[in-house]
């Protein structure tokens, strides 16, 4: 029974099939979570308890696992979190980087907004590029937990059309998963006052909403949970255990579709760490 185990040989040829036995469900898990400043902490906190989150799991839910840790922009050194979204599809899967909605992270500009600054929606991009180009198994469910603390497009959710643009990446990342048969589980930080205190409680209810709205339409579930160590296990462990059969979605909605915007600077990302295989992370 292959569970927690991580791979790294993705991206030498597509992934063999999953290698489930009989009545044990193969299941593939993407962790992606916003790689801003203020989530090391949390990343920290995952790391300490994903391991034993699949050791519970796999008592209750026994599956052939895969889960592979990313950040949405860049690697959270010290955590699981040892590879970006964008690294690890260009280097791992060998996707071209030009079918990729995210951009590479440019250098600070002096903004308030600090290095994130003048990449769009590098959450919501990098979270449709994980649905759409990861190698996932034959034959194995596709699942990601994205876990963060703003909006999935953009910097600008205090203001109407900052608002407006979080609902279409929202919009966007429900149609991506249900074309590619994925389930999206949702969790948006609940600890105010370690993420952007520019976003106060009107526009994050409104960001928590969107981040609902992916989950209910993709067929996953909405964890909102404080960020200590029991809550966290339990979410990692509810998470794995709810993506062991395909999504269901029970009803639709119309998803308007809009041109992804290429505006970033295109910088070349820095080096990327690798993930080594059969890595859980610290115990």
């Amino acid at each position: 029974m292959d569970v927690g185990a991580v791979a790294s040989s993705a991206g030498r040829g597509r992934p063999s099939p999953a290698s489930a036995g009989i009545g044990i469900p193969a299941v593939d898990l993407v962790v992606l979570i916003d790689s801003g400043d203020a989530m090391k902490d949390l990343a920290e906190t995952l790391s300490k308890v994903v391991g034993t989150a699949i050791d519970a799991a796999r008592l209750k839910h026994p599956a052939s696992l895969r889960v592979t840790y990313l950040g949405t922009e860049t690697a959270l050194p010290h955590t699981i979190f040892m590879i970006s979204a964008r690294g690890y599809l260009t280097l791992a899967c060998r996707v071209d980087a030009s079918l990729l909605a995210s951009r590479p992270l440019g250098p600070w500009n002096g903004k308030p907004e600090g290095r994130s600054a003048g990449v769009p929606g590098s959450a919501g991009h990098a979270l449709i590029d994980i649905i759409s180009h990861f190698d996932w198994r034959p034959g194995a469910t596709r699942n990601v937990l994205f876990v963060g603390d703003g909006p999935l497009d953009g910097v600008r959710s205090r203001t109407p059309a900052g608002e407006g643009e979080d609902r279409g990446a929202a919009s966007r990342a429900i149609e991506a998963a249900r074309r590619m048969g994925a389930r999206v589980h949702m969790s948006p930080r609940l600890d105010r006052s370690r993420g952007d205190a520019q976003l106060q409680d009107r526009p994050r209810k409104g960001i928590d909403a969107e981040y609902a709205r992916v989950a209910a339409g993709t067929g996953g579930r909405f964890f909102a949970v404080q960020d200590s160590l029991g809550a966290r296990l339990t979410m990692l462990e509810a998470a794995i255990g709810a993506s062991t059969t395909p999504p269901r979605i029970t009803a639709a909605e119309p998803m308007p579709r809009q041109p992804q915007r290429r505006d970033a600077p295109n910088v070349a990302l820095g080096a990327a760490l690798t993930s080594a295989p059969g890595a859980r992370g610290p115990r």
